[in-house]
């Protein structure tokens, strides 16, 4: 019997059963406490919170894994009490996400747990300033969330020890200040155009498009263009099959027991088949809402919705990506790089 905490179980990877039984716990408990309480709509959004920050794990001891964990969930509250606040204020908000993207450009070349912080913050600004309001249950639900990440990430170590980290692929970041500069400015400007585009094309499209740029878009031509190519496939893949689940089944024990099944999937595939990882956190994140509206609004035109957004997204992070690396995108294009995955 191999060791569960090293990288095989009888030839299985001990670290990805981990990993999924992590996200099936912070993402499922809170579904399944919606359900029980008749409460979904605070208890759904916990469990896409619990999802997030899952991601924002670590190797090493436990105290590092904590770390990252209250790193990530304290640049959510800043940043999301920021675009809550600054939302409904142009003259404040629009400053402030053209600082926080630059920032987040610049911390790129910090490596991985900045760019983790970076993107969590980035993420809560956007949605925050979205968000009518927060009640109380809701902030209790959020707050449980990180306590639930925390307790099963330390259960994890302690039955388990350290968890390896998923295996990268390496970028080729700018070797110079003034790449690190062109790509941050470049990352900035799409995701503010970005949400001056979505805020014209309606409520909510804004915070998906910068959303999209801000996991697609990479301080490495190919990574970006592979990402760029592949979420627009994978979002295809997860709105069609939760169009097929929510609006032609139309069942609340379907849209709980699929959550539950996809839910330990989706980090395994982030580094290995990015397309099927964009593909099942868009099925999930669909199945919540509509588990959240179920005999109300329904799926409606969401789905057709954030095919929009998404496109809209990768065509800017594109436009990002080449004018960061202008010279690099030509080169990988006419050789084919891109496509077949090659350096």
């Amino acid at each position: 019997m191999g060791k569960i905490g090293s990288m095989t179980l009888d030839g299985i990877d001990g670290a990805a059963i981990r990993r999924g039984a992590l996200f099936l716990a912070n993402i499922g408990v809170p579904v399944i406490v919606g359900v029980v309480t008749g409460n979904l709509q605070p208890t759904v959004t916990a469990a896409v919170l619990g999802m997030l920050l899952s991601f924002a794990d670590n190797d090493g001891t436990l105290p590092r894994r904590l770390r990252l964990l209250l790193m990530a969930a304290t640049a959510i509250a800043v940043a999301g009490c920021a675009g809550y606040l600054s939302g409904k204020m142009p003259a404040f908000y629009w400053p402030l996400l053209i600082g926080l993207t630059l920032t987040i450009g610049f911390a790129a070349a910090g490596g991985r747990e900045p760019v983790i912080v970076g993107r969590h913050g980035g993420i809560a600004f956007v949605v925050a300033a979205a968000i009518p309001s927060f009640d109380t249950v809701l902030l209790l639900y959020l707050g449980g969330a990180v306590l639930l990440n925390a307790l099963t990430r330390s259960i994890d170590h302690r039955l388990f020890g350290a968890l390896p980290l998923l295996p990268q692929i390496p970028l080729q970041k700018p070797s110079s200040r003034g790449g690190w500069i062109r790509f941050a400015v470049a990352f900035a400007a799409a995701a503010t155009l970005g949400m001056w585009i979505g805020d014209r094309l309606g409520e909510q499209h804004g915070y998906w498009i910068v959303i999209t740029i801000l996991v697609v878009m990479q301080p490495d031509v190919r990574s970006s263009a592979m990402r760029i190519v592949q979420r627009i496939a994978g979002t295809l893949a997860g709105v069609g099959a939760a169009w097929a689940i929510a609006a032609v089944i139309h069942s609340r024990a379907v849209n709980c027991a699929a959550i539950l099944i996809i839910a330990p999937l989706i980090p395994h595939h982030l580094t290995q088949r990015y397309w099927l990882h964009t593909a099942l956190i868009a099925l999930l994140v669909l199945l919540a809402f509509d588990l959240a509206q179920f005999n109300s609004q329904g799926l409606g035109q969401l789905p057709l919705e954030r095919i929009e957004d998404i496109v809209t997204g990768c065509v800017l992070a594109l436009l990002g990506t080449a004018a960061a690396f202008p010279r690099a995108l030509f080169h990988h294009v006419k050789s084919g790089a891109i496509m077949s995955g090659r350096k």
